[in-house]
């Protein structure tokens, strides 16, 4: 029994060794995971059949029908129509089924097809791909041939590869490892994909220089090269992979079309070429012919078959060639050697590149190549083509260069002759600061007679403007150097120049001294005060603040001199100005150098000294001690005068802040006059609480006085329609106090300056119940002026919104009265209205559905304008009159008011203008579109 086993092993090896000797007499071809990129065509023997041969007709068996890869390509078949098999033995020593990929290479292959045959003959895996087949229809997604197969673990196999295709054509064959294929075939791709971009690019840069230069012969030359890039892209795979991948065989039909008209372009080409030398010339003539015939066929091939014949496309291209050798020598050996060597020799190496690709029997080594050396040729030739255009361009810019250089010369000359005639001062310098020329006026101002007298007063200019001068001649500096300069002339008098010099060593000078004195009294003026000679206020507080911001120590003291007033009662103003004068000059000669002093309105004096507060107080009562002893004596009168001073020292880091302690010295100062004349008294946060404190108690007392007395005044101001189309009778309703202390009779005082306390004291929701009930009564009494009202307005306070039973009192007083809803209109501030933005919400649509008006006064004094434009039920919009009042002045708050005239109509909402001054202002809103106006110039506010 154990011999039976062995003799059946011994048999079963046997019989392997005598399949394999019988197969053929190839290499057995390990292959493994491991295996990649394997030029399996040296270990392949082949044989040449006719096309329609199957696998069952060949003679496996018989190596001598069988010949190597070598003898192959040496053969030569009469009859094109035949089919190349090769034949490999394959073994896999791998313990599972290994993939591979047969690349059949990138020639032109009909029908190609792959079979793996077991030792028995029998198929176990195949496939085949046409060249017609779309590149998603292939077995495996590439534009080459290739083909997937399957070998089976830990056997021997035979691998048939069929191509249909001449002998001579049959390119190396590869076997390759799936994953490493599809990489080299990204990067080949990735790098013809760069080539041909960079092709197209410098294509498109010749196309646009040959245009820009208007030369025909170079453009002709880029269509030449545009042409000749279609056909090698439908040869190359390219095409197949990006243009047609479901239908290939649109390159096989274009090509003959491509190359036709790639004949034409190169026919033109040559005509352009020999026009340059030889206009009227036989070649010429003969070549403008041929161009005609050229595109006649062009133009007649889609319907006549004999056009697109191979050799037919052959005879035209080796005829275009033997001319454009022809033109080499011709131009080589003419008079336009220099300008057209370059374009004969481009057009020659194109017309032969195309003859290698349309010559029928060399056409079939360059159909289906996409290698990277085709488009470098072609590459290189475009780059040739943009350096045949740049002898063009340095000829053009030399030209242009010539004729600048000229107009430059030509301005230089001018130029001098405009300095000498000019009034100005011009003169011009070398690179040492010395002087080359000068003009008389450039002299005369500074007292020179001639160049000699300058040179030896200033031998160069550095002595004259100074060491900034020397920047006007740094490398790469393209602007002019321009200074103010001071300079002391030959007399001794002081005058101001404004230098320039330019980078070229030109420069001019003026005499600017009356414009600098102009400017520098004007500063003077806007800085101080034109009686006293002193600082004003505004110019103080600046230097006060910059002093804090600097956090050095300082005081502020503020002196109120009064008696003044009397003294222009009875002498006149003029004695007054003079009694002033001479006070604040004996005040300056007793203040010390680190003190500075200005004028406070309006008859005072503040003065900025250091943070020594001791100190400070004792000059502060100096200085009002002189005001006590100071008389002043005109027409046998003797005037005398008293003084308080107030003072506040920059002690915290939280106040420093001018205005801030400027309002403490002010409130010391009210004090000081509460404690008797020629009193000093120096703030501190106690004395300013308690101030204000007595204030607003003083306002209290008779707010309320005034509410139970019905001390008020009622005062309307009329509100007119912009358009004069509509006459609408509106006004609005003011409430204010009686002024005791006011000379006029009529004058009243404005809610803005007790609206605090009276919100404090809790007063300004009675006082606006007040008004309306006055309002109602008074059109009880006139009820012809109730009728022609259109719109009557009622301010609101913010006391009035937190009130939940104030819309049932306006209710109640409306609906007993001769008045309708509409004619009303509550109007409520903006700060108020953001502050109390959900109580106004709510008071504002109860007034809606009432029928009564609701409107924004100050529309535009905070950041949320248009959010309570946008949330809240309003009719009409009244625009913060600072904006309107700067309108004529003020581009910004122009346009701030056109911009809530616009959002206002948006929402379908009126607007009001309020500050309306002036007839172009009013001229200027109507012109907006807005909808009512108010101001001075409609009226004034009158008592009702």
């Amino acid at each position: 029994m154990k011999f039976a086993k062995q003799s059946g092993f011994l048999l079963s090896i046997l019989t392997v060794l005598l399949w394999l000797g019988s197969a053929t007499a190839n290499d057995i071809v390990t292959v493994s995971a491991q295996t990649d990129r394997l030029t399996l065509s040296q270990h392949m023997t082949f044989r040449v059949l006719p096309a329609n041969t199957s696998l069952q007709q060949l003679d496996i068996n018989r190596a001598r029908y069988w010949q190597s890869f070598n003898a192959l390509k040496k053969s030569a078949q009469a009859n094109l129509d035949t089919t190349v098999w090769g034949l490999a033995t394959l073994y896999n020593r791998s313990a599972i089924n290994q993939s591979f990929v047969i690349d059949l290479g990138g020639s032109y292959i009909k029908y190609a097809q792959v079979f793996v045959i077991d030792r028995d003959n029998e198929v176990i895996d195949s496939a085949d791909v046409r060249f017609n087949d779309g590149l998603i229809q292939r077995p495996y997604l590439a534009q080459q041939m290739m083909l997937p197969i399957e070998v089976p673990a830990r056997s021997t196999v035979r691998l048939l590869v069929s191509v249909e295709t001449p002998p001579e054509y049959v390119n190396p064959i590869k076997l390759w490892n799936p994953g490493s294929l599809q990489l080299h075939l990204q990067q080949k791709q990735t790098a013809l994909g760069i080539n041909v971009g960079l092709m197209v690019l410098i294509a498109v840069a010749a196309f646009s220089m040959t245009r820009g230069n208007r030369r025909r012969l170079q453009l002709s030359i880029a269509f030449v090269c545009v042409s000749l890039i279609l056909v090698v892209l439908l040869h190359s795979g390219l095409w197949i992979t990006y243009f047609s991948p479901l239908k290939p065989s649109i390159a096989q039909l274009l090509m003959p079309y491509s190359q036709q008209w790639l004949l034409v372009m190169m026919s033109w080409a040559s005509v352009e070429l020999f026009s340059r030398s030889a206009r009227q010339s036989n070649i010429v003539r003969f070549l403008m012919l041929l161009t005609v015939v050229l595109l006649l066929s062009a133009i007649a091939q889609p319907w006549w078959s004999a056009l697109r014949s191979p050799w037919w496309l052959a005879v035209q291209s080796a005829l275009l060639a033997i001319t454009d050798i022809l033109a080499v020598f011709f131009v080589t050996s003419s008079r336009a050697r220099n300008r057209a060597f370059w374009e004969a020799s481009l057009l020659t190496t194109l017309t032969l590149l195309a003859l290698q690709i349309i010559w029928p029997t060399m056409a079939a080594t360059w159909i289906g190549q996409n290698t990277i050396v085709v488009y470098c040729a072609m590459t290189a030739v475009l780059l040739a083509l943009l350096i045949a255009n740049f002898e063009r361009i340095s000829e053009q810019l030399g030209h242009k260069v010539h004729r600048l250089k000229s107009a430059n010369r030509s301005i230089r000359r001018r130029m001098r002759l405009f300095q000498q005639r000019s009034s100005e001062g011009w003169f011009e310098l070398d690179r040492k600061m010395q002087w080359l020329r000068t003009n008389k006026p450039f002299l005369s101002m500074l007292a020179c007679t001639n160049k000699q007298m300058l040179a030896q007063q200033w031998p160069t200019a550095e002595d004259l403007f100074g060491d900034a001068a020397l920047s006007w001649r740094e490398p790469g500096r393209s602007e002019p150097w321009q200074q103010l300069i001071n300079i002391t002339l030959m007399s001794g008098q002081r005058r101001w120049f404004s230098v320039a010099i330019y980078p070229d060593g030109l420069g001019h000078a003026m005499d600017v001294s009356k414009q600098v004195d102009a400017e520098m009294q004007l500063n003077y003026l806007a800085k101080h005060d034109s009686l006293t000679g002193l600082l004003n206020f505004d110019e103080f507080k600046r230097l006060f603040q910059t002093q804090l911001d600097k956090q050095k120590p300082c005081t502020v003291m503020l002196i109120d001199i009064k008696g003044f007033d009397v003294l222009c009662d009875q002498v006149g103003g003029h004695h007054r100005d003079q009694a002033l004068l001479q006070l604040i000059l004996q005040m300056k000669q007793k203040a010390p150098q680190n003190v500075r002093l200005a004028r406070y309105p309006m008859n005072g004096v503040a003065i900025l000294g250091p943070e020594d507060e001791q100190s400070v107080f004792a000059l502060c009562y100096q200085l009002v001690q002189i005001v006590r002893e100071f008389r002043y004596s005109t027409e046998g009168r003797v005037f005398q005068f008293t003084a308080n001073a107030g003072m506040a020292v920059a002690r915290d880091a939280q106040l420093r802040i001018a205005e801030r302690l400027i309002r403490q010295a002010e409130d010391a100062e009210k004090i000081a006059q509460q404690l008797g004349d020629f009193k000093v008294y120096s703030a501190t946060a106690d004395d300013h609480r308690r101030l204000q404190t007595r204030e607003e108690r003083r306002w209290e007392d008779r707010l309320r006085n005034a509410l139970v007395n019905q001390d008020w005044q009622v005062f309307r101001q009329p509100i007119l329609s912009a358009s004069i189309e509509h006459d609408k009778h509106c006004y609005e309703i003011l409430l204010r106090l009686p002024n005791d202390d006011s000379l006029e009779p009529d004058e009243a005082i404005a809610p803005q300056q007790f609206l605090q306390a009276a919100v404090q004291a809790g007063i300004m929701g009675k006082a606006d119940r007040w008004l309306f009930r006055e309002l109602i009564e008074r059109f009880e009494e006139q009820p012809f002026e109730a009728t022609r009202t259109w719109r009557c307005h009622v301010n609101l306070s913010q006391q009035s919104l937190e009130d939940n039973d104030f819309i049932n009192f306006i209710e109640s007083m409306v609906a007993h009265s001769n008045i309708q809803p509409k004619q009303l209109m509550f109007e409520v501030a903006e700060p108020i209205a953001n502050e109390r933005f959900e109580q106004t919400y709510r008071l504002f649509k109860q007034l809606h559905q009432l029928g009564f008006g609701t409107a924004i006064d100050q529309f535009g004094t905070g950041f949320n304008s248009f959010r309570l434009l946008k949330s809240l039920p309003l009719t009409q919009i009244k625009i913060n009159r600072f904006w309107v009042q700067n309108m004529l002045l003020d581009p910004t708050d122009a346009e701030l008011v056109d911009s809530c005239i616009r959002l206002a109509k948006i929402n379908q909402v009126e607007v009001t203008a309020v500050g309306v001054e002036n007839d172009e202002t009013r001229a200027l809103l109507s012109q907006a579109k807005v909808d009512y106006i108010q101001g001075f110039a409609c009226g004034k506010p009158t008592r009702w």
